[in-house]
Formats: C-alpha cells, structure tokens, sequence
C-alpha cells in the first residue's frame, strides 16, 4: 500500500518516559530544546490500567489474550476522544511484546516503544478517509501476505473505516474473513451504522462509552497536579462537562487553560477563558423560566454575552440543568451530571415550582432549537425564542390524567389523584366551575352541594338543597347522603341543580337536554320542562330516556325522586314544528354520519354535543 498515513509519524520526541509512573512518581520535563507536546499526546494511557471508563472493553481483550481467543478483526466504535485508537495500540503492543503475548507489555522493549508512538513497521495505521479506494485495499491484500519484519503479528489499525467505498469493502471481505495467520486487523469508528453488514459479521465489536465527568475530573486532577498547577475540583468538573464525554476534548481544553499562565485554575478563571455561562447565571435563568419571566431571562442572556458568553453555550448549559432537574424530580438524584451538591438545592426549589411535564416540555424546546442553531445567523434570536416560549409555558400536566379523571368525574366517582389539592395549594391555582366538576380539583363535587352558575366570571358554592331547601325536620340535622328527602319538590332549587343534572347525563343524551328548560313543578313530584327559545321540533329530539336520565340525576342530586315530563308545543310552536319536522332528526342523522365517525376516530374522542348552524338548512354542524 503506498506510504499510508500514519498517526504521528514526525513526533520523536513524544516517548511513554513522559507518562506518570504506576508508582506515582513524575518524570522530568521535557528540556526547553525539544518541541511541546500537547496534552493529551503525552499523557495518552500506554497500559490497560491506564485507560479512563472502558472497563467492560479492557476486561474482555486481557481475557482473550489469556485464553488464546484472539480473533483475526476487531473493531472499536465510540464517539471521539474515548480511546479507541489508545486501545488498539496498547492491543498491539500485548500482541507483539516480546514478552507477550500478554496482557501487560513490558513497555522498554523497541517494539511497545515504536508501537507507542505509532512508527512501528509490523503496525500501519491508515487513515480510512484518504485510503478509501478499491486500489489501496488491493495492495493492502498483496502486502497481507508477507511476513511481518520482527514481530509476531503484522497488525493493519484502519482509523474511520466506515469512510471505505462500497467497492473497497468487498475488495477486504475475503482476506477479513481468512486473514494469513500472523495478520490481525483493527478497525475504529464513530459511525458503525455505515458499515456493511457483511465487515461487522467478521469482526468482534466493542463499543467503548463516554466517559463520565466526574471520571474526567478525576484525570484532569492527575494531569494538572503532575504539572504542577493547582486546580479547584469545581473547575475541573466545568472542563469535564464541556468536553461532553471526550476525555482528548477535556485534555484540549486543559492545555488551553494552561497556556493560558494562571497560578490556579478556579471556576471564574475557566469559565472566563473557555467563554461558557456561569452555573449561578444558568440557575437564575430556570428560576426566571419557572416564574414565568421572559422579560427576566432575556435579560439575563444579554448579561452573558456582555461577557463573551455565545448564545449557544447557555442554551446547552440549559439543556445540562434541565435535564439534572428531570432527573431530580423523578427521584433518580445519583446519576446527575451537570450540577454540583452545593447547587443541589437551587434545583430542587425550582422543581417545587416547575412540574415535570412542563420540564420536559422545555427539554424538547430547547433542543429543537439547538438543532436550528447549526448554519443560522441568527443565534442568538434562536435562543431568545427558546427562552420566551419555555417562560410562557403554562404548569403543564399530563394528559392521561386529565383523560383519566374526566371520566371518573363523569362517571360521578371521586378522582384518585388525591394529591392534586396539595399541588393546587401549593401553587395558589384556584379552579372555576361551572357547575361541572374542575379537571384540576382531586374529587367532584359532593352530590348535595351543586354550584351556582358562573356569576362575573366567578363561580360561588350553593348549600345542600337537602339541607337548605327542604329540611326533612327543620332545625334537625341534614339527612345523610343517598337518602331521600321528605316533602315536595322545591322549583328553584331545581333549577339551581339543572346544569349539575346535564353534566351527570351520559353525552349520548346531553345534547338532547340541551333544548330543553325547567318550566315548573307539577305535585306531587313531577318536573315540567319546555323548549327554550327559538327551539322546535323538540319533541322529536327530547326522547323518552333523555328525560329519564336528567329524572335520575336531579334525583341523586336532591335527594329526591323526580319524574321529568316534556310539555308539548302548542300554536306558533306547533307551526313552527312542523315546518322543522326533520330538524329534531337531524341530530341522530349526524350521530352515524360518516365524517362524524371519523372525527371521533381520528381524535379518539366522543361526540358530547352536536351545535346546528341554522344559517344553513343541511346538515352543517
């Protein structure tokens, strides 16, 4: 294959003697003649007990190697800068050691040397972006049949493999599947999902996982300390933070933050030079959100980019907050991330006022958002509408339970959501009604106290008719709840419990009730009821069991039973009836019209009430 690229092929002067020790003790510095090396170059782990977070990795390729179970392909996925090509080179140098094979390489040798800095001849690592052809896998295979130069496996590392063409693919599936015996082939990738079936069916997979910040933190300590730079454990945990799993990201970072000159690393110092908001700041703008203030947290996003602060960055510290908060409130408090013990309890407080439906709610917003920032010119519009549509955000609930406890109410049981009355409390929601039981209330009302019609968009409570309207044994005790009443009906308490009654109805029969009106009482417990104005043909639309059924509920409601009769039309109402004979069938018409149907289908909902436009004398509803 000709002179493929090989990962530091000029770098001479990064050699393992710049690594900590395992007995803990620093080497010295590299002399002021020979170039920097970065960070994360110098400390690159050369063992497998110095790799960061792949325990699960680690622990199966050193038993493969004490088995004799090592394959012909191996390849390592995982996002970057979590050590896959750490990985095979240390893999490599097991191979090849010449005290190996063996799972802890000498690390003196020549070979574990070359092999750790990435010149060794028996190991070529290829760059799959710029070797992707049908023509280099080719020579590849020709090369795969000489023998290694002077060690015992000749290893091919093909960095970004998912990058090969389609062509060069089938050109390595044969050799991949039947490789010589002294060649093994390591593959790394971010991307496993473009590579053919056929290559991963060959190869032993590992997956190697981000790397937990407080692990980072933990190394960044290590680093910083051999280097002789004090660091705050807080800063150190806002590196780690940032560099989103990536433990070469953290490494970049670090090395920027020690160029930089500072006697010591604090939590202003890395946040100043790093350009990301300030946890404090991030805090204020959840609490802005969770109290409804857009106008607050615009303000506090122009604070930060006063400082420097990109628009992107507050809403990904957002987005790291948030999600703590999800995770806080649902009870799950050892697998936080983002926010420290210290800052624990600003983040419980602002879950008091921000359910969880409504912080995830503000999670998708966010997100979406963040999505959008990439190509804009516009970000910091993008942000602001974030944050004015997430502070907008009513105290949202879910809505099962809203489904669940309309149909208890409707049903006439109280709601198992007890707890609503305390959330309600806590957050000094009042609940209107009118005459229905509220959706935000834990229980209906109580069957001898309906309410009052809404009054200036009030609603007031009305005593039990049993109790207050007709009294069993004056200046006694009320009767119990379900017992009938003694003596004649009262008129207007009726009528006070009449939108109370309909609510109770089935909705099949609700909108048939809905013409009608109490007229007066009949002795000794009959209730006469008429068409309202403007209505007709109601005797074909108020039937027999509608009038049963509003019977039966003012009966539970006044403890009392009650016999509804329709009053007949009589003169212009009689004309007009019969001029709208089938205005009264209409109703049932549209009940089995198919667009109907499909509506309730396609909402999953059911048809509570049918309203006729009289505009238009078909069948529009």
């Amino acid at each position: 294959m000709p002179s493929p690229s090989r990962r530091g092929a000029s770098q001479v002067a990064d050699t393992p003697k710049s690594r900590i020790q395992p007995d803990g003790e620093p080497t010295a510095p590299e002399s002021a003649g020979q170039p920097y090396t970065v960070v994360a170059r110098r400390y690159r782990p050369q063992r497998f007990e110095e790799v960061v977070g792949q325990d699960h990795v680690v622990r199966a390729l050193r038993n493969a190697i004490r088995m004799n179970r090592i394959a012909q392909a191996y390849l390592f996925c995982g996002t970057r800068g979590v050590g896959k090509t750490t990985m095979a080179r240390i893999f490599a140098k097991c191979l090849n050691c010449v005290k190996g094979p063996t799972d802890e390489p000498c690390q003196v040798c020549d070979i574990c040397q070359s092999i750790a800095l990435g010149q060794d001849v028996d190991v070529i690592e290829i760059d799959g972006a710029s070797n992707n052809g049908v023509e280099q896998v080719r020579e590849l295979r020709q090369n795969a049949g000489l023998r290694p130069s002077r060690s015992r496996f000749k290893v091919y590392y093909i960095d970004e493999v998912h990058m090969l063409s389609t062509g060069a693919f089938n050109a390595l599936l044969k050799t991949l599947e039947e490789p010589p015996p002294h060649v093994k082939f390591f593959f790394a990738t971010t991307e496993a999902n473009k590579i053919p079936d056929t290559v991963l069916s060959r190869c032993q997979r590992y997956d190697l996982a981000g790397i937990a910040p407080q692990l980072i933190a933990t190394t960044l300590g290590e680093i910083c300390e051999h280097e002789g730079v004090k660091a705050d454990p807080e800063a150190l945990h806002v590196v780690a933070r940032r560099a989103a799993g990536s433990l070469r990201d953290a490494e970049s970072l670090l090395d920027r933050l020690l160029a930089s000159g500072s006697e010591r690393l604090t939590v202003e110092v890395v946040q100043g030079l790093l350009g990301t908001a300030s946890d404090e700041r991030l805090l204020d703008l959840l609490e802005a959100l969770a109290d409804h203030d857009a106008a607050g947290a615009l303000r506090l996003l122009d604070q930060a980019s006063d400082q420097g602060v990109q628009p992107s960055e507050v809403l990904g510290g957002l987005l790291d907050f948030l999600r703590d908060a999800m995770v806080l409130a649902l009870g799950a408090d050892s697998i936080l991330l983002a926010v420290t013990p210290r800052q624990k309890p600003r983040l419980e407080k602002f879950i008091e006022h921000f359910p969880i439906d409504s912080i995830l709610t503000a999670l998708q917003i966010l997100d979406q958002h963040r999505t959008r920032l990439r190509g804009s010119l516009h970000g910091r519009l993008l942000v602001e509408m974030a944050l004015v549509r997430v502070a907008r955000l009513e105290d949202l609930e879910s809505l099962d339970a809203l489904i669940d406890r309309l149909a208890m109410i409707e049903a006439g049981r109280p709601s198992s959501h007890r707890a609503d009355a305390s959330v309600a409390k806590k957050k000094g929601l009042a609940a209107e009604t009118d005459g229905r039981q509220p959706v935000g209330s834990s229980a209906p009302a109580p069957a001898g106290g309906p309410k009052e019609p809404e009054r200036d968009g009030r609603s007031t409570p009305v005593e039990p008719v049993v109790a207050a309207e007709a009294p069993a044994n004056p200046g006694g005790p009320p009767p119990a709840v379900g017992a009938v009443a003694a003596g004649p009906l009262d008129f207007e308490a009726v009528r006070r419990s009449w939108s109370n009654a309909l609510a109770r109805v089935p909705a099949t029969l609700r909108w048939r009730l809905t013409q009608v009106e109490p007229l007066h009482l009949q002795p000794p417990d009959s209730l006469i009821v008429g068409p309202r104005s403007g209505a007709a043909g109601i005797e074909a639309v108020c039937t027999a069991d509608a009038l049963e059924a509003i019977g039966q509920a003012l009966g539970r409601i006044l403890h009392h039973p009650t016999v509804v009769r329709l009053q007949p039309a009589s003169g212009s109402e009689a004309a007009a009836a019969v001029g709208d004979a089938n205005e009264g069938r209409r109703g049932d018409i549209l009940a089995t019209d198919p667009l109907v149907q499909k509506v309730v289908e396609m909402f999953e909902a059911r048809a509570v009430q049918l309203d006729f436009d009289d505009s238009d004398a078909g069948s529009s509803a």
